[in-house]
């Protein structure tokens, strides 16, 4: 069960090890009498419990004749170097956060984004800011989750955060500006719709171009920070339940499964089927699948290399404009682009079909 309210000093990032020795330990005395309790009774008994070796429980379930309640000191230390680690990792994700708050940072968010890598869908940021004093056991990597785990999780983090921000692109917008931009636009996004402006920006992997704000990139921190850590799962818990409902409406690919990827069930029926609307006409797979580039665009393309002046470029720009509804977003995009590259020679006396 993840622990959601534990509540540490100020600003503190959670009890180290030595701390953690400190609680709830069972006080020295008599040893208590088990004989009369079943195993399982004796195991719930101590399951609340952290005794020390040489305290009287501890003691107690030594000198016990059976087995199944000696063994429970073997249990016990297992439990207690598991919760020793979790505290330490809990620690040390939380030091980029720690040393902010330290220099008098106030508001520390993390960024991360989900479906950079799918043939379909938007690609989705999300921004979180964390209370100083909170603690969310399991927070970690969204991909080293499992769905109920990360669902739990983003309850929890919607919850008690300060603040949660989405950012979502559509493919229509990945297709036409490219799935890097598209990324840092939802990421700003994101950003933007944070109920209180963050004082610093920690984000997964590169910084964010056009983000003024002061920002630190730290490459893997969705496994290095708990705020990009809980960003990463926000991300990719709404992006998930948003394919989850287009899964519905484009039957037939299995996205509910595969959320996109380009998993070999998922290229399957790409081939099958063909690309749908929400598929990412700028990813070669799918491209291929759509059979190509039109010939349209093709021969709007060779006429854009072939003008020889800046006027026949604009009639070509005029032309491709009328039939714009024929063209897919990423022909147009990809048109726009040569028009600017062939104006820019023409103007610098190069010529275009260089």
């Amino acid at each position: 069960m993840v622990e959601s309210e534990t509540r540490y000093g100020d600003g503190e990032a959670g009890p180290n090890a030595a701390e953690l020795g400190r609680e709830s330990g069972c006080e020295s005395g008599p040893p208590p009498d088990l004989s009369g309790m079943t195993v399982r009774e004796v195991g719930e008994y101590v399951a609340g419990a952290h005794p020390e070796p040489g305290d009287s429980l501890w003691c107690a379930l030594e000198g016990d004749p059976r087995k199944g309640v000696r063994g429970l000191c073997d249990r016990l230390v297992r439990r207690r170097n598991s919760e020793l680690r979790a505290c330490e990792r809990e620690e040390r994700m939380r030091r980029s956060e720690a040393e902010l708050w330290a220099q008098g940072v106030e508001h520390v968010a993390g960024i991360d984004e989900a479906g950079r890598g799918p043939l379909a869908g938007p690609v989705v940021a999300g921004a979180v800011i964390l209370p100083r004093d909170l603690s969310i056991r399991g927070i970690d990597d969204s991909k080293k989750l499992t769905a109920a785990k990360r669902e739990e999780l983003f309850e929890l983090i919607v919850r008690d955060a300060v603040s949660v921000g989405t950012g979502i692109v559509s493919e229509g917008v990945i297709d036409e500006i490219n799935i890097l931009r598209a990324t840092h636009r939802a990421m700003r996004e994101a950003v933007a719709k944070l109920d209180v402006t963050p004082s610093h920006v920690l984000v997964d992997g590169d910084p964010i171009p056009a983000l003024d704000l002061p920002q630190t990139a730290i490459h893997q921190g969705d496994s290095k920070s708990t705020a990009i850590a809980a960003a990463s799962i926000v991300a990719k818990v709404t992006r998930d339940r948003m394919i989850v409902e287009l899964d519905a409406r484009y039957p037939g690919y299995g996205f509910a499964r595969h959320k996109g990827y380009g998993t070999r069930e998922h290229i399957s029926a790409l081939m099958r089927l063909g690309p749908c609307e929400i598929h990412r006409r700028s990813f070669r797979i799918v491209l291929d699948a759509a059979g190509g580039l039109s010939e349209l665009y093709a021969g709007f393309r060779a006429a854009l290399l072939a003008a020889p002046d800046a006027e026949r470029l604009d009639r070509i720009a005029q032309e491709i404009a009328r039939e714009k509804e024929r063209l897919v977003a990423f022909e147009l995009s990809k048109l726009r682009g040569l028009y600017k590259r062939c104006y820019v020679r023409l103007h610098a006396g190069i010529p275009t079909s260089r």
